[in-house]
């Protein structure tokens, strides 16, 4: 058997955790805030909060105590988004996903207000897709983009709505704004997002966003023939999305 693999530095796992913690909050935190969270002692916490900002990765706000992310932090930002490719780390999961449910799996990012095409991972049981990666979809008639719609706030939709032309491109799409804000509000509590019949005809799709904190990372949809899908075999898919978001989410 494989010797488990063990990490290295506890003061560096401490300091992610100090990080972490600071990440979870909307606004500054002080020392007790950070001790308390972690549930380490305060003078452990100070010491390595007082390398923390010898190095600019957090500083103290004198008058509040409070602990804020430094500067340092904003060029390793930079780097890790031009680094990042969700591809990479969703693909083994939608694989997996296209094995289980043997339909068509579409992966996808948020671009220009539509959602574009990173990966299509074709179903053995061949169906007649229109879809190519690169291509584009609406994000209101789309299985991703009402996930991804569902990750933004009351006045970012109001300002999507009025510039987006809510076109019918089968008898099927959504263009009642009430409509498709009731659907994004369902979309928030249940985790997933449903296509049906709204781009293609026959086709349904099942989706979901990839989310962690406050980033997204792009959507990934389930797309099947309308004949093949009862509503014992939609609830086994819909099963399979949110494992798979999961998954996901918990490699990022």
């Amino acid at each position: 058997m494989m010797a488990e693999k063990k990490a290295y530095g506890t003061v560096l796992i401490k300091a992610k955790a100090i990080l972490d913690f600071m990440m979870s909050k909307d606004s500054g935190v002080t020392l007790k805030d950070i001790s308390e969270g972690i549930h380490a002692p305060k003078s452990t916490t100070l010491k390595i909060l007082n390398t923390l900002s010898e190095q600019n990765i957090v500083w103290r706000n004198e008058d509040s105590k409070q602990y804020y992310f430094g500067t340092e932090l904003i060029g390793y930002g930079r780097r890790a988004l031009a680094d990042f490719d969700i591809s990479l780390i969703a693909l083994p999961f939608l694989k997996k996903l296209r094995d289980e449910t043997e339909e068509t799996v579409h992966l996808g990012i948020e671009q220009d207000e539509k959602v574009v095409y990173l990966q299509k991972l074709e179903s053995p049981q061949s169906i007649n897709l229109k879809s190519r990666i690169g291509g584009k979809l609406n994000l209101y008639s789309s299985a991703m983009g009402k996930a991804l719609l569902a990750t933004k706030t009351a006045q970012e939709l109001d300002e999507y709505f009025s510039k987006e032309p809510l076109r019918a491109i089968t008898d099927n799409t959504v263009t009642s704004i009430s409509e498709l804000n009731r659907q994004i509000q369902l979309v928030k509590e249940t985790g997933y997002s449903i296509d049906d019949k709204e781009n293609q005809p026959e086709v349904v799709c099942i989706g979901a966003v990839i989310q962690k904190g406050q980033q997204v990372y792009g959507a990934f949809s389930v797309s099947t023939p309308s004949y093949r899908l009862d509503e014992k075999r939609k609830q086994q898919i819909i099963k399979d999305v949110l494992v798979t978001k999961k998954e996901i989410e918990e490699a990022l």
